[in-house]
Order: C-alpha cells, then structure tokens, then sequence
C-alpha cells in the first residue's frame, strides 16, 4: 500500500517538472512532525455576537450562538493531543497528553484599535512562508469553541504546513434540554443564520483571496447554506479566472436544484470540485423531509464536479453519520486531494457507474 502510494506520489512531483525531488516536496509538506502533542493556531473569523463581560475571549460564553451586524477576527491556540484516534475532539478530560485544551486566546491585543488588530491578522497570515491555506467552514448545531478545535483537529491530522483560517458563523442551539429536545427549532434558526452571514463570508472569502495564497475551502452539511452562494457571487465578480485552488463540499445540506442553478459560476472559481456525498446520510434525510426537497449531499452526478460516494467505508451507517468529513478515510482522501492527486490516482477510489463519478472504499 505505501510503495503505492509513494509511486502515485512521485508520478504527480515528475509533472512539477524541474522540481523538487520527492523527498523535498513531502518534507515541504510535512516540515512539522505531528508525532507529538502540541499547540496549533487557529485563525478565525466570526459575525457570532460577543459578550464582552467574559474574560475568556476563546469561549463559547464569549462568542455566541447568534449573531451581530459586524465581524471580529482572532486566533486560539489549542494543544492538539497526539494519542487519540484520528478525527476526534476528546476535550476536557482533564489530561493535556489524551485532551484538547485551549492554551492561549489572541482576539484582542492590548493597545491596538479593531482595525490596527485585524490588519496584523492579515499580515500573519500573507506572510506565512508555505503558500498554500485552508479555509474551513463548519456545519450545524456547531458551537464556537468546537469549530476551533474541529479546526485544529484536521490540520494536525491532515499534516497540512500552512494556515487554517476558520469562518465560524453563529450556529449552535440555546443549550437547553427543551432545546436540545425540539431539534427542529435549532435547524430552522440555524438555517436563517447561516443565510444571514453569506455578506459576511463573502467579505472573509474576498480578503483571503487578496492573500494570494492558493485556498482550500472545505465546507460541511449547512455550511453550504452560507458558502455557496456566495462563492457563485464571487466567482461572477472575478470573471472566469478561479480563485479557489480546491473547492471541497462535504454532506452538503443544500438544495439540489438550487446547485445546478449556480454551478456554472462555482465552476469558474475553483481549479476542481470534490463532492463527498452519501446517501445513507440519516441527517440529510431528515433535512429533505422538512425542504420537501433533495439534498446535495445525497449523491448525483453533476458535469465537472468530482462526487465520491462515501457509503462504502461504513456499511453499517452508524459510526459514520453525518459527520464522516473529519473521519480516517475522508482525511486520507484529502491528504492526496491537496497533493493535486486526480480521483482515479488516489488511493481506495475506484470508479463508479451509479449515481456517483467515484466510490471511497475501506
């Protein structure tokens, strides 16, 4: 498997050209061991209301579940367990070697003004060396301090050496058992908030973009509902250039017929697009009932859109759920995909004839 994978791995470096040599790009790639616990900084950018009478700014009792008319920018450092299973968030546990823990809250710094801050945001992140980044959007019923540590959580297990920048919006339910019970309620208001905040993310997108780094956006289930308009807002902004190195769409929770609309311009922003799809997925299903509408992340093929059909790796439907985008096989796939690996290169995708281009195996 890894002489494979090494092989398929070099074949890609030979089409660099006059290049680095194998070695060198993947050390390039992996230039931090992640073979230890240790602290990893997360950017962020946020329309989520605050409340300034906390002093932890890295909280969920200083950023909200609701939102505001402006946005704030920041970053938290998190110390990211080694030993753990791949792509969970064991977090309070009381055991910095087994839990997440937030080390260090960078949301304002003393003496600057709001514009002073945010312009040194910006600058840390324009002059971070690897010029690649991921732009992270997380899904539903998502509060403020696991979207950080989702965030920490797929940089370290993707080994990826550049920056991760996470647009959080304010999703998340009231906290309550009433809330907790009523379900329903929380989608509904999580779905007006996430269509709220796609000027807000569209401004996030537009500054990253300026960086000129090339942009990983990698988005989950009602993420969608605040990303994707507005990538095809842009897109029809920018013309037919992309901006978008690799757009990447995890259980969509969108409207499939709204998608064709727009696909045309998402086309146009980005290099490739890579749609996780499975339809086994309990959460989409509900989701369809209360649209009375499919759902992108069900799965169907679209004409330029690479659509994997994640199923396969968890026959029994359980363990994978709605949240497999930060699963051991999902991280592998990805791991290539930023490599620039094709899908018909990467390693467990084979081909599909169904209502999928691919099929992710175990």
């Amino acid at each position: 498997m890894f002489r494979t994978f090494f092989f398929l791995i070099f074949s890609f470096v030979l089409t660099l050209g006059c290049g680095p040599s194998v070695s060198e790009y993947l050390e390039k790639r992996t230039n931090s061991q992640y073979s230890a616990t240790h602290g990893i900084e997360v950017f962020f950018n946020t329309s989520r209301a605050v409340n300034p009478g906390t002093q932890v700014a890295c909280s969920n009792s200083y950023f909200l579940n609701f939102g505001n008319m402006g946005t704030q920018s920041g970053s938290c450092l998190v110390n990211v367990p080694a030993d753990r299973e791949i792509g969970s968030l064991p977090f309070g546990l009381g055991n910095k070697e087994k839990s997440f823990q937030f080390l260090e809250h960078r949301v304002a710094i003393e003496g600057k003004t709001k514009e002073e801050q945010e312009k040194l945001w910006w600058k840390r992140i324009e002059e971070d060396p690897f010029e690649e980044a991921i732009v992270f959007v997380h899904g539903f019923n998502v509060n403020f301090e696991e979207a950080i540590l989702r965030a920490a959580q797929l940089k370290y297990d993707l080994k990826f050496p550049g920056k991760v920048a996470l647009y959080t919006w304010p999703a998340g339910g009231d906290g309550s058992m009433l809330g907790t019970f009523f379900l329903k309620s929380t989608y509904e208001k999580n779905l007006i908030s996430a269509r709220s905040s796609r000027d807000s993310f569209k401004n996030f997108l537009k500054r990253m973009v300026s960086t000129k780094k090339k942009i990983h956006l990698l988005v989950h289930s009602m993420g969608h509902q605040v990303v994707l308009n507005s990538v095809s807002e842009l897109s029809r902004e920018w013309g037919d250039k992309p901006f978008l190195k690799e757009l990447v769409l995890n259980a969509p929770d969108y409207d499939t017929g709204e998608f064709i609309l727009i696909l045309d311009s998402l086309l146009k922003s980005s290099e490739r697009i890579t749609l996780y799809c499975s339809p086994g997925d309990s959460a989409l299903f509900a989701s369809a009932q209360i649209h009375q509408t499919g759902r992108l992340g069900a799965c169907s093929k679209f004409p330029g859109v690479d659509v994997v059909n994640v199923n396969p790796i968890d026959a029994s439907l359980l363990s994978l759920g709605h949240g497999y985008y930060s699963s051991r096989p999902i991280l592998t796939d990805l791991y290539q995909l930023f490599l620039g690996l094709g899908a018909e290169k990467r390693l467990f995708i084979r081909k599909s004839y169904g209502n999928e281009n691919y099929i992710l195996r175990n």
